[in-house]
C-alpha cells in the first residue's frame, strides 16, 4: 500500500530511497552537456540522454537545459529557441566542465563553448560514441 502525500504534497521520508551513484558516493562536480538539439530534435534529444549517463557513470551531475527547455517551449519559434538558449546558457555558471559531444558543432554548441572559454571552465570533447577526443 502506497503512503499518501501529506498537506504539501509530500510523500513521508520514509518511502524515499537515495539513489546510488556509480562512484559509491553522490557527485557534485556538475557537467555541461552541449551536443546538437536542431534538426532531428528527438533523435537528438536521446542521444544527449545517453551522454547524461554517461556522465553520470563517470561520477558528474549532467546538466543538459536542452533536453529540458523543448519539452514546453517550442524549438521551431524563433523567440522562444532564443529564450531557452539563453536560459540554457545560465545554467554553465554552476558548472566545472563543459562535454562537446559529436562531430559537428552548431551556432547553439558554438555559444555555449565560447561561453566556457569565458568562464575558464575545463571543455572535454568526445565523438558521438563518447570516446574522447584528444589534440
Amino acid at each position: 500500500m502506497k503512503s499518501k502525500p501529506n498537506r504539501r504534497g509530500r510523500l513521508p521520508k520514509s518511502n524515499y530511497i537515495e539513489p546510488k551513484s556509480p562512484k559509491k558516493r553522490m557527485p557534485t562536480k556538475r557537467v555541461f552537456i552541449c551536443s546538437p538539439l536542431k534538426g532531428a530534435v528527438e533523435r537528438n534529444i536521446k542521444r544527449a540522454e545517453l551522454y547524461c549517463r554517461f556522465a553520470f557513470e563517470e561520477g558528474f551531475v549532467p546538466v543538459a537545459p536542452h533536453i529540458y527547455y523543448p519539452r514546453f517551449l517550442d524549438d521551431s519559434n524563433k523567440d522562444e529557441r532564443a529564450v531557452g538558449q539563453r536560459y540554457g546558457l545560465e545554467q554553465m555558471y554552476n558548472c566545472t566542465q563543459l562535454w562537446v559531444f559529436g562531430e559537428n558543432i552548431t551556432d547553439g554548441m558554438r555559444a555555449e563553448i565560447d561561453l566556457a572559454k569565458q568562464l575558464k571552465i575545463r571543455t572535454r570533447y568526445f565523438n558521438s560514441y563518447m570516446e574522447e577526443l584528444h589534440g
